[in-house]
C-alpha cells in the first residue's frame, strides 16, 4: 500500500504524528528538536530527526524479527516512519541494567555499576508531575492497564532487554537503560513509541559512557550509534 500524509493528529516533545489514508496507520515524523528532563532542557542539532528514525526503524524491525511485536510498519521519509494506530498506555516501563540518571539520585547507589539483575520501574506519563514512578498497584488504581497487560509488558520488557543487549554487544555499545511504551492494536499489546538515544542510555563498551571525547556531542553520539547498528544488521534503509 502507497501511504498518504494528511491532517496533524498531536505534536509531542521529540515527534509530530500525522493522519494517513489509511485509518489504521499512522505517521511518526521525528523532528530535529528533544526536549530532555520533562520539557525543561531542549536540545537541537541538525538531522537528529533522521539519525532517531534510522535508529529506531532498526530496533523495531530487530524485535519484529524476534517474535516481539511492534508497531512498525514501513520508513515513509528519511525523518519519518509509517506505524500502526495505537492506543497508548500512558505509562513507560523503564529497564536499567546499570546505574545512572535518577535511580542513583533516589537510592544513593554508585553511579555506573552493572546491576546484579536488571530492574524495571514505572512511570506515569504525566508531564505536569513530571512522570512520576509508580508501582503497579497504581497502575491498577489509576486503570492505566490491567493485571493482564501489565504481565504483557514485563515479560517483553526484559525480552526486549535481551535482544536489546545482544545486538548491542555485537556493536561493542553498552545498554545502560532505555524505556518502552506499549499500546493496544486490535486488542493486543505492541511495542509502540521509539527506541532511541532520546529515551535510552547506550554507552560505548570501552569507556562505560557516551560516545565521543567528552560525551558532549550529541550529533556524534547519534551518528555513531546508527554506523555501529547498520555494521552488525542487515537493515541499511
Amino acid at each position: 500500500m502507497i501511504f498518504e500524509k494528511s491532517n496533524l493528529i498531536s505534536e509531542g516533545k521529540t515527534k509530530r504524528i500525522w493522519a494517513t489514508n489509511s485509518p489504521a496507520h499512522v505517521i511518526c515524523e521525528f523532528s530535529d528538536d528533544a526536549m530532555m528532563y520533562h520539557a525543561k532542557k531542549r536540545m537541537y542539532f541538525p538531522g537528529k530527526g533522521k539519525y532517531c528514525n534510522s535508529i529506531n526503524a532498526v530496533l523495531l524491525q530487530v524485535l519484529e524479527d524476534n517474535n516481539i511485536p511492534t508497531h512498525f510498519v514501513q520508513k515513509f521519509s528519511d525523518n519519518a516512519l509509517v506505524v500502526k494506530r495505537a492506543e497508548m498506555i500512558p505509562m513507560e516501563v523503564v529497564v536499567r541494567n546499570y546505574s545512572a540518571g535518577s535511580m542513583v539520585d533516589r537510592l544513593g547507589l554508585e553511579y555506573h555499576k552493572k546491576l546484579k539483575f536488571p530492574v524495571l520501574e514505572f512511570c506515569y506519563k504525566n508531564d505536569k508531575l513530571g512522570d512520576p514512578v509508580i508501582n503497579e498497584y497504581h497502575a491498577y488504581a489509576m486503570e492505566l492497564c490491567t493485571q493482564e497487560e501489565m504481565s504483557v509488558m514485563c515479560y517483553n520488557a526484559m525480552r526486549i532487554n535481551k535482544v536489546l543487549c545482544d545486538l548491542m554487544s555485537e556493536a561493542d555499545i553498552i545498554v545502560a537503560d532505555f524505556k518502552v511504551e506499549f499500546g493496544r492494536v486490535g486488542g493486543r499489546l505492541v511495542v509502540a513509541d521509539e527506541i532511541t538515544p532520546n529515551v535510552s542510555r547506550f554507552w560505548d563498551k570501552n569507556t562505560h559512557n557516551r560516545f565521543g571525547a567528552d560525551g558532549n556531542d550529541p550529533q556524534y553520539e547519534y551518528a555513531e550509534i546508527l554506523r555501529r547498528l547498520r555494521a552488525v544488521t542487515d537493515y541499511k534503509d
